[in-house]
């Protein structure tokens, strides 16, 4: 659907095809006798819980530099950006590149070019077209740690990250567990997946991982949205200081329902309006969701979020 982010509708279609994959015969354990079918299953669900963390890390690099695209279209000066922005798009992207032009060299590609590149965004921080790097922020390591998603959203100024991602993704439907502790059990789960010759992940490790991480990016994208969204357009209260934005955002969303969609706005006891397609559904809720600023949230018949958009940054 055109409505909703490439990044964001491949990360949902990418962990809905993993969720369905854990169940599968060629993923289950058989008995213990069949030691060649369980081998294989054990390394097919390892490499999965790689791709399942990795499709996370993808997606919060992405969403980040789309919001640093947003921010460059900024109506506020460079130098009124708050400061760990700002030390992000000049020291935090020369180190990244660095790093990353090393790995290009080592595997054969054009560091050069990568190096250019990233110096004239770099550069432009100075004065005329303002073009903040990707290397900016998510690119501190060669995976994405729970502190480097906190360092994100700082730079943005929200304060309190990783307890806004949980209220929001927990206001959204998915429960209030903690969700920077499952994130960091996530990461040792997809580094002995890829690491460790006696790594066993299980079906249920693969799936609640997928919940998790749906949960983590919904909250996640929320509030880079519309951070950047405010930065961009000088909101004098997120120049000056960090916030916790989770309570001024009202979700609305869009319920599966017996003969169609049921269109809801967060803490109604009534829905808004029912519509009798998916496709109608997303078009009129998103109209109004983009005046009011709402991110929209469909939702499965367990009322558990599926998919989601973000007006603030589509």
């Amino acid at each position: 659907m055109s409505l909703i982010a490439v990044s964001r509708q491949n990360l949902c279609d990418r962990l809905a095809s993993i969720t369905d994959a854990a169940d599968q015969e060629l993923l289950v354990d058989g008995p213990l006798t069949d030691v060649a079918h369980n081998n294989r299953a054990r390394l097919l669900r390892n490499g999965l819980m790689v791709v399942a963390f990795t499709s996370l890390e993808d997606f919060i690099r992405a969403r980040t530099g789309e919001a640093l695209d947003c921010v460059s279209r900024s109506v506020i000066k460079f130098q009124d950006f708050p400061e760990p922005l700002r030390m992000a798009a000049t020291f935090g992207a020369m180190r990244a590149v660095q790093d990353r032009a090393r790995m290009a060299q080592r595997s054969g590609g054009d560091p050069f070019t990568l190096l250019q590149d990233a110096a004239q965004e770099i550069a432009s921080t100075k004065g005329g077209a303002l073009q903040i790097s990707r290397y900016s922020l998510g690119y501190s390591g060669s995976n994405v740690s729970s502190q480097e998603i906190a360092d994100i959203l700082g730079c943005l100024n929200v304060k309190n990250a990783w307890g806004q991602i949980t209220e929001i993704s927990s206001r959204a439907g998915f429960g209030s567990i903690p969700l920077k502790a499952e994130y960091e059990s996530a990461a040792q789960l997809r580094h002995a997946a890829a690491h460790s010759p006696v790594a066993n992940t299980q079906p249920a490790d693969l799936k609640g991982f997928c919940e998790k991480a749906l949960a983590i990016a919904l909250g996640f994208d929320v509030l880079t949205s519309r951070a950047s969204r405010l930065i961009r357009d000088g909101d004098g209260h997120i120049l000056k200081e960090k916030v916790e934005l989770a309570k001024s955002i009202v979700l609305r969303f869009l319920d599966e329902a017996k003969g169609g969609y049921s269109e809801k706005i967060e803490n109604s006891a009534r829905a808004y309006k029912k519509h009798a397609d998916r496709d109608t559904a997303w078009k009129a809720s998103m109209q109004r969701a983009t005046k009011e600023n709402q991110p929209v949230v469909e939702r499965n018949k367990s009322e558990l979020p599926v998919v989601w958009a973000t007006p603030d940054l589509l």
